[in-house]
């Protein structure tokens, strides 16, 4: 797994100069062959396993962790996770050291319904000294309809928007105005799915007081 290696100068420039805040969108990222194996080892949406959320504001969303992962998820999070994948990642975002977690992240997928409301992450790790500070989500959903809902906004105002297309990588940094999610529902009978890496640095002078997720009011 070394496809963010494919990542240079050109795409780091555009990280740093996008707007509402630095992301970069790719598409093609990964092997084909590889997440089409990834995405058959998605367990049944009736899998006692998901990690589901009784708030509205993320009604509907399914989360897989380690437990739930066949080998080639495993491969996948093993490599997208290693002090490889951050250090490419640093030299793509200029934000060091990183280092993941797997607080929240995994398979996650929405079906009929549901919506995952606009929102800042959570700032602070809730065990180290550490920053939330960077996202990679990798779309498995085949032929998505735009019409289907489930599109991914970024910034407040909803300034971007990400189609969640198969093998589809949106990276972008974490921070105080760092708004996302895809509040538009689902419709039909069509399952998201993606797989979230989430990555920290340490504590800076500048890191905000700890928050939890900050909805917003819509």
């Amino acid at each position: 797994m070394t496809s963010l290696t494919t990542l240079g100068p050109e795409h780091a420039a555009r990280f740093a100069a996008a707007e509402p805040f630095p992301h970069l969108v790719v598409d093609n990222l990964w092997p084909d062959s590889l997440l089409a194996v990834i995405d058959a080892e998605f367990p049944p949406v009736d899998d006692r396993r998901w990690i589901t959320y009784p708030d509205a504001k993320e009604r509907g969303k399914k989360a897989g962790d380690r437990r739930m992962w066949g080998e080639a998820t495993r491969g996948f999070f093993d490599a997208a996770r290693s002090p490889d994948a951050c250090a490419m990642l640093e030299l793509l975002t200029g934000i060091e050291p990183l280092t993941a977690d797997d607080i929240g992240g995994g398979m996650h997928e929405t079906g009929a319904g549901g919506r995952l409301a606009m929102h800042v992450d959570f700032n602070v790790h809730p065990t180290l000294p550490l920053e939330r500070r960077l996202n990679m989500l990798v779309f498995l959903s085949r032929d998505w309809d735009p019409a289907w809902g489930g599109t991914l906004y970024l910034g407040e105002q909803r300034e971007v928007a990400v189609v969640p297309a198969w093998n589809r990588t949106v990276i972008f940094a974490t921070g105080e105005t760092s708004w996302h999610g895809h509040p538009e529902p689902v419709i039909g009978d069509h399952l998201r799915r993606s797989l979230a890496c989430y990555y920290y640095a340490p504590l800076r002078a500048e890191t905000a007081g700890a928050h939890s997720t900050v909805w917003a009011d819509r």
